[in-house]
């Protein structure tokens, strides 16, 4: 590969020969045309069958500008394999006006896992609009809430103040992923969703963020660990040492 980045921009373009054998050599092609910015080769081999073809053309398509309309033609008559591809690079390269103006139709043709995998990759305002109807669907929780974590916490607040109390533990038990995956952004936001409305006992998904309720409001954090819900979390030693050096530090640092 060394050799061919060095070589590909004085030799005649070698790209026909490659792409008239296998794999291998398609493979050769495509990093060719990367190095050689060759951004209408590239552009079509975005939606490529074959899987690697197809995963380094998205990777520098961003770089080489290829354009939002080369995505939304690709999916067009795109597999589920592919989609999905396409729907990744549109998240990764942030096209949000493409993930905007893709959203209900993708929903509507493909389903709503398919629509849930292009939230991350939309605007603040379409992922409100759309999260509450998609809450269900939703799979890469981590990924949505780096990018929105106000709004995943806004439709979990709207979906548990409308169950009654002997349903709610249920959707904790499903959903705790999506409420964890807020904590190092919205370490307060989280901690008064659990405290206002969360299950009898603490999630255990939300047990490994103790250290960042600590830090972000460490007398209430004290406060929560004496109710019934928080009970499990000291009983099985669910405080590590960094939690407890963290409260200590703090409640110490209140008396001075």
């Amino acid at each position: 590969m060394r050799e061919l980045a060095l070589h590909v921009r004085v030799m005649s373009p070698p790209r026909p020969v490659l792409e008239a054998r296998g794999a291998y050599e398609r493979g050769i092609a495509v990093v060719a045309a990367s190095v050689a910015r060759g951004t209408q080769w590239i552009a079509e081999r975005i939606a490529d069958a074959e899987p690697f073809v197809r995963g380094h053309a998205l990777r520098v398509a961003d770089s080489l500008q290829v354009p939002d309309t080369v995505y939304e033609s690709a999916l067009g008559d795109a597999c589920e394999a592919v989609c999905r591809d396409l729907l990744r690079g549109i998240v990764v390269g942030r096209r949000t006006a493409l993930a905007d103006r893709l959203a209900d139709g993708l929903r509507r043709d493909w389903g709503d896992a398919e629509a849930a995998r292009l939230l991350p990759g939309c605007a603040p305002e379409t992922v409100a609009r759309l999260l509450p109807g998609l809450f269900h669907a939703v799979t890469g929780w981590k990924t949505l809430a780096n990018r929105h974590p106000r709004t995943v916490l806004d439709a979990a607040e709207q979906a548990l103040a409308t169950l009654p109390e002997a349903l709610r533990a249920p959707w904790w038990s499903r959903y705790a992923p999506a409420v964890a995956a807020t904590v190092t952004a919205e370490p307060l936001r989280a901690r008064a969703l659990l405290e206002r409305l969360g299950p009898e006992t603490m999630p255990p998904r939300l047990r490994k963020h103790l250290g960042d309720f600590a830090v972000a409001a460490p007398g209430r954090l004290l406060r929560l660990l004496l109710t019934p819900a928080w009970h499990a979390v000291r009983r099985h030693r669910g405080l590590g040492p960094g939690v407890l050096r963290t409260l200590a530090r703090k409640q110490l640092t209140a008396y001075e």
